[in-house]
């Protein structure tokens, strides 16, 4: 919808949604779930294989690579997408770092019965309060309290996924210290910035911090320092956008900020070990994969 930081995407389109088996699909700068209610699909996300079934969530991270492997055809569900800059300050207020790493690595959960009706309850109210507001005169004082309200079901729901997620995964609270603070900061800045910023500086300024003492922990943390941090980020993106994309190599550089395309393929070739063109010939003569 025009000016709302999210999309929802109805029943009857679900299947579309889906599309054929082993289609590709990048998600790179969007986050949200699918609720199976119908049918079933088998889905590789990042090299790991979920099956989904009616009463199935699965949440979806920045910068994810999905293939469909199978599906039924009587595939049905509720998709919602939304942009980063809606959900990340909602997951920093509530989120610790140890739960974003959790909602990356196990992006799949079972819905008992009364959750499932409670979030498709939401996700009606939600759903008739976005076609009232397609109605509405934009320049009302009706179309800007439903606007808000429309907004504040859309957090709603977030915080009820949430919500159902920690129960489901057992989720124990933990107090965070300084240091699990910075990490967390981190990542939400990474998701938004890793195709413009590649330098560690960048992240360890915003914190007003040493780039040294920032990795350090990072590295503490999470076992990787910043830079790994970042260059897994910015490879898997680009191999995504690589393998499912026909851009040429000039316009991917651009894509993610690179000052020319020389650079961008010594870049890629420094971690990849061959260069932007030659992995594409090799992802792609070996057909569609699973695996990032």
């Amino acid at each position: 919808m025009e000016n709302l930081p999210f999309e929802n995407i109805s029943i009857e389109d679900i299947a579309s949604a889906f599309g054929d088996t082993s289609q590709l699909m990048s998600l790179m700068d969007v986050c949200g779930f699918f609720l199976c209610q119908h049918g079933s699909a088998d889905v590789s996300l990042n090299g790991q294989t979920f099956h989904i079934e009616a009463g199935d969530v699965y949440i979806y991270t920045p910068s994810t690579f999905v293939s469909v492997l199978n599906r039924s055809r009587d595939i049905e569900g509720i998709a919602v997408k939304c942009q980063l800059d809606f959900v990340l300050p909602m997951l920093e207020r509530i989120v610790n770092p140890r739960d974003l790493l959790s909602l990356r690595e196990a992006p799949c959960f079972r819905l008992p019965e009364a959750q499932k009706n409670s979030l498709e309850s939401l996700l009606e109210v939600l759903r008739n309060r976005q076609m009232i507001l397609r109605d509405l005169q934009p320049d009302s004082t009706t179309y800007s309290i439903m606007q808000q309200l429309v907004l504040a079901l859309a957090e709603a729901v977030v915080h009820e996924l949430l919500f159902d997620y920690a129960i489901n995964k057992h989720l124990v609270s933990q107090a965070q210290d300084s240091k699990d603070r910075i990490f967390q900061l981190f990542l939400m800045s990474l998701f938004k910035n890793y195709k413009r910023e590649r330098e560690v500086a960048f992240y360890a300024d915003e914190q007003c911090l040493s780039p040294r003492y920032f990795s350090s922990i990072i590295k503490e943390k999470t076992g990787h320092s910043a830079s790994q941090w970042i260059i897994q980020m910015v490879i898997s993106s680009i191999k995504q956008v690589l393998r499912t994309t026909d851009y040429s190599v000039k316009e991917v550089a651009m894509q993610f900020n690179f000052p020319s395309q020389s650079f961008f393929g010594k870049y890629f070739k420094q971690y990849v070990g061959v260069s932007p063109k030659e992995y594409r010939l090799q992802v792609r003569s070996l057909g569609p994969s699973p695996e990032v």
